[in-house]
């Protein structure tokens, strides 16, 4: 499955909200809790936690990919977040991030998890579509743009 089709039905989030990192991180999550895939949320959000504790995912030109593996999940799982005016996410580059790609990977699927986050990297690594995405006020915009960047891959 693209990642544009697995943004559908409500994991886009338009103008996400959250004073720190761990409230940025559950209000994204909670869409996948809405949709019954992850059970444990606050046992997710930890594991979030203890991931960027070892190195923010706030990877700089206002991007953060946050990363997990867990067995809460069957299937590579994403949630995408946007802020035009941007949210502190510890950032390397310690500017605000305005695009959050959010992914959660399945236990023990390492080789995938790798690949899916190279994936989003590409995608992600064009400054226009990053605009395009950080000013979008509408989720199915949102899922148009990843699935045209994804094209050019396929």
């Amino acid at each position: 499955m693209s990642i544009a089709e697995s943004l559908k039905g409500g994991r886009v989030v338009i103008g996400v909200t959250g004073s720190s990192k761990a409230e940025i991180i559950r209000n994204l999550l909670r869409r996948v809790e809405e949709k019954g895939i992850v059970s444990d949320l606050e046992g997710l959000v930890q594991a979030f936690l203890e991931r960027e504790a070892k190195g923010s995912t706030g990877i700089g030109n206002g991007i953060a990919i946050p990363h997990v593996r867990s067995d809460q999940v069957q299937e590579l799982e994403y949630v995408l977040g946007n802020s035009a005016e941007g949210v502190d996410f510890e950032s390397l580059d310690g500017e605000p991030v305005h695009i959050i790609f959010l992914m959660i990977a399945p236990a023990g699927s390492h080789g995938v998890h790798i690949k899916a986050l190279a994936r989003v990297s590409r995608i992600l690594n064009d400054e226009a579509l990053r605009l395009r995405l950080r000013r979008a006020e509408d989720p199915d915009e949102v899922v148009r743009l990843i699935a045209e960047r994804e094209e050019e891959f396929d």
